[in-house]
């Protein structure tokens, strides 16, 4: 049943990948690496995975995540204290692994957009 629909372009795995990360990337800000995770989940194969995720770049998925951490920092309190900084960082890097980014990334952009954001109120 499935190889007739198939065949007839009924069902067609690249082109669901495709269009569940455009969706997932620009509705949740998943990382490659969660979205290779869902992809794997709905049984979609490895080779289409790679296929899919290699038009995404770090340097787009840094982006993103730059992107996602403004946005929070925005809503968040700082105040004059280190503990206030160091609560709404562990939230950042907790809500960035939870899409998936690496700790790595996730401190290092948290860090710069915590100090341009420092800078952004100071003036």
């Amino acid at each position: 049943m499935l190889d007739r629909l198939a065949a007839v372009g009924l069902v067609d795995d690249t082109d669901f990948a495709e269009q569940w990360v455009q969706y997932r990337r620009a509705n949740t800000g998943k990382s490659k690496r969660a979205l290779a995770a869902e992809l794997h989940t709905k049984g979609v194969d490895n080779d289409v995975i790679t296929t899919v995720l290699a038009g995404i770049d770090a340097g787009a998925e840094r982006a993103r995540a730059e992107q996602l951490v403004r946005a929070r920092l925005r809503r968040e309190t700082l105040g004059e204290d280190n503990r206030d900084e160091a609560r709404v960082s562990r939230r950042l890097v907790a809500m960035l692994a939870r899409r998936g980014y690496s700790q790595t990334v996730a401190c290092e952009v948290v860090i710069a957009e915590l100090a341009a954001e420092r800078e952004r109120r100071r003036v």
